[in-house]
Formats: structure tokens, C-alpha cells, sequence
């Protein structure tokens, strides 16, 4: 191995050299350094996307949410077609669910619907339909 001069001992060239030795060693560590933290930053973001897609495909797969036209028979009511359509993995009481029903159709707050009226109800069903 060759042993190395100290600094006072060098001439100006080897002196540059050995500058230029310092900056380019100092040059690759930050380019590593930088290229590190580039890969961590990509391993993050791959890694926060992945946990929200299985999120969000994890309760697609429990179903998918569809809209069907519903024409209103003689006596029936928004709870009466809620206990038909409503699936309660997805809305936590019945009010919820009718609330959603009168929101879409605009319906007022009396609750009230006519036989021949056509409404438009959410469900939910295991099968994908394109």
C-alpha cells in the first residue's frame, strides 16, 4: 500500500490532486445521499398508495354500490322500500338510507310518495356490472 504524504509535504500539483480527490469523493457521497433519499421517498409514497388502494378496494369487495328505478305501488312507503333495498354492512340504520333516497329523487320532508311514482334507489350487490 502506498503510504500517503502529509499535506505540508506535497507539491502544488499533488496538492490539487488531492483537493480534487476530496470534492469528488464529497461530490459521490452527495449524489448517493440524494439518490437514498430519492428511492425512500418513492418507497413511501408506493407504500401509503397501496395501503389506501387495499382500503378502498377491500370495501368495493364487500360490493358495489348500484342505482335502480323503482315505481312506487299503492301503500308502500320510503321505509317499506328500505327494508326491500337496504343493506346495513353499508348504512348504519334505516334513517340513513331513506335520507340518501330523498336526497336523489328530491323529495320533501313529509315523507310522502304516490302509487305510479318513479323513484331512484341505491343497493348493493356482489357482482361487478360494466
Amino acid at each position: 500500500m502506498k503510504e500517503q504524504k502529509s499535506i505540508r509535504r506535497m507539491n502544488d500539483g499533488e496538492l490539487r490532486f488531492w483537493r480534487c480527490m476530496i470534492r469528488m469523493r464529497r461530490e459521490r457521497r452527495r449524489k448517493m445521499m440524494a439518490s437514498t433519499f430519492f428511492v425512500l421517498a418513492v418507497t413511501c409514497v408506493i407504500m401509503t398508495g397501496s395501503i389506501f388502494y387495499s382500503s378502498i378496494r377491500s370495501h368495493a369487495g364487500n360490493g358495489f354500490k348500484y342505482y335502480t328505478s323503482v315505481t312506487v305501488e299503492a301503500g308502500e312507503t320510503l321505509w317499506s322500500l328500505a327494508d326491500e333495498y337496504i343493506d346495513y354492512d353499508y348504512y348504519k340504520d334505516k334513517n340513513k338510507y331513506i335520507s340518501e333516497v330523498r336526497t336523489i329523487n328530491h323529495l320533501d320532508d313529509d315523507y310522502t310518495i304516490i302509487a305510479g311514482q318513479t323513484l331512484i334507489v341505491p343497493y348493493y350487490s356482489e357482482e361487478y356490472v360494466e
